[in-house]
């Protein structure tokens, strides 16, 4: 999910951040965009939205939960789980909708207080010889690190997707090791299968951002789109296989875990707006690198972890 370069509400279109290359938004087949409107509906600031109808999963009485693990969990999990900053796996929830078989959501799977281990992550990951929507523009956040929070849009890593093919190529560099270790663990821990993580793209939201609806369909394997959400609460909306049926609206908060799998694969999704007013997220001040924290309290970034190639 999230393949698309994340647009930037009232910024000039500078080095690619406000342009959208990736996502079909089109109208379907039959001329009818009910996903157009309730993203118009989302997006729109002022008047602000009315998010009440905006699921929480934890409370809402159309999704089915249940515990991950109702078994003896295995060692390696747990420490696994310890070492890349997860709650315990015993309290793992997993959260699905009858009707939308293979989506499922893992809410606050990321310790709170490890946020600031992730963010940091994701800001190195974007350093050379990794691509972000700056290099074209030979510009990279190594040589400046302000373009970390006004200019930078998305990375990719491992197998890079490219914005104007729409491909990947045949093979990369290897993901970070935590990556792989991340997808793999939350897969096989759902029953999806074993996972063998060859790509990530992560997208950085700043404030009054969004993601336009879009379909990702370019991997080469069956393997489970895992996402993380990181800082701000997000509204993501899960459509169908056509722009025709209305999205359901959701929350996406810090710290939770979206996977989609099966035919929820190729379903459209959307991020029509992050850090609405009801749900901000809080951070504590980071002394060694306030930056960090500024960041956390007002911008988002998704972690999308895939596997384009089959085994």
């Amino acid at each position: 999910m999230m393949k698309e370069q994340v647009e930037v509400e009232e910024e000039p279109k500078i080095m690619g951040v406000s342009e959208d290359q990736y996502a079909d938004s089109s109208d379907s087949d039959d001329g009818v965009n009910e996903f157009k409107a309730v993203f118009k509906k989302y997006k729109k600031r002022r008047p602000a939205p009315d998010f009440s109808g905006v699921i929480d999963v934890k409370t809402s009485p159309l999704l089915q939960s249940r515990l991950v693990f109702t078994e003896e969990i295995p060692t390696e999990k747990i420490d696994l789980a310890e070492k890349l900053g997860l709650i315990h796996p015993s309290e793992w929830r997993v959260y699905s909708f009858p009707d939308r078989v293979g989506l499922y959501l893992l809410p606050g799977l990321l310790k709170k207080e490890n946020a600031t281990v992730w963010l940091k992550r994701a800001f190195k990951y974007a350093n050379p010889p990794n691509i972000t929507n700056l290099t074209l523009h030979g510009k990279d956040v190594q040589s400046d690190p302000s373009l970390l929070q006004k200019a930078l849009r998305w990375t990719t890593l491992g197998v890079e997707y490219d914005w104007n093919t729409k491909q990947y190529p045949p093979n990369g560099r290897p993901v970070p090791e935590e990556l792989y270790q991340l997808g793999n663990l939350i897969s096989n821990s759902l029953k999806l299968g074993d996972m063998r993580p060859d790509a990530t793209i992560l997208n950085y939201y700043p404030p009054k951002s969004a993601l336009s609806p879009h379909v990702d369909k370019s991997e080469r394997s069956n393997a489970p789109l895992i996402s993380m959400s990181l800082g701000q609460t997000a509204v993501y909306l899960s459509g169908a296989l056509s722009l025709s049926e209305p999205p359901i609206p959701l929350w996406l908060r810090n710290g939770d875990f979206l996977i989609m799998h099966g035919e929820q694969r190729l379903v459209y999704h959307a991020i029509p707006c992050i850090g609405p007013a009801v749900k901000r997220e809080h951070f504590e001040r980071d002394e060694e690198d306030p930056m960090i924290s500024d960041y956390l309290n007002c911008s988002r970034i998704n972690f999308t972890i895939r596997q384009v190639n089959p085994f």
